[in-house]
């Protein structure tokens, strides 16, 4: 018999012969709800993280479903850097269904900007999502604008996943620049990925 032991704090390993047992003690993972992991100012100095914000016009949130966390986490904190007014939340969506509608209604409800980014297709994540705001009636009034950040539909060449996502128009350079757009900061042309 093997026995496994993991834990948070510590590690244990057991061998015997003809089983192996895994045991993980730590954190459960709720189904269909996910968590915010940065909070707006999450970078800045103490004391800073109050003037990021202030305005729901200058409150932006990311909800990330896969991968591209980490690049949305970079990409808040250099916008963050280069723009003190602007506060911005990301959130980690871990599940597509069932949907977390009560992290939805509160970023929809603290921000003017809601961003989704995923390594799916049109019609995936991001477009659940819409629906879920469209429905809602949060749309309605033009307070709150929604950017979904798919993989185009086009073929790729091959190549390292950092250079497809390049290409997808889904690293931080690219979710740094939606943000900017969005939210008027810069008037750039849209990222074409969809030729």
């Amino acid at each position: 018999m093997i026995l496994f032991c993991y834990s948070v704090y510590s590690k244990c390993f057991y061998f015997h012969s003809n089983c192996i047992s895994i045991s993980f003690v730590g954190l459960l993972l709720p189904i269909g709800k996910g968590r915010i992991v940065r909070q707006p100012g999450a970078m800045s100095p103490n004391g800073a993280a109050s003037i990021r914000g202030r305005s729901r016009e200058d409150r932006i949130a990311i909800l990330s479903f896969g991968t591209r966390l980490h690049d949305s986490l970079i990409a808040a904190n250099d916008i963050e850097q280069m723009d003190p007014s602007i506060g911005i939340t990301v959130a980690d969506a871990r599940f597509m269904k069932p949907l977390d509608f009560d992290l939805i209604h509160k970023l929809m409800s603290d921000n003017s900007v809601i961003i989704t980014i995923e390594e799916g297709s049109i019609g995936g994540f991001g477009d659940h999502v819409l629906h879920h705001l469209a429905n809602e009636g949060a749309l309605d009034d033009g307070k709150l604008k929604f950017r979904a950040m798919v993989l185009p539909d086009k073929l790729f060449e091959a190549g390292t996943q950092n250079e497809q996502y390049d290409e997808a128009g889904l690293n931080a350079k690219h979710i740094k620049e939606t943000i900017l757009r969005v939210s008027k900061r810069v008037t750039s042309p849209a990222i074409e990925v969809y030729k």
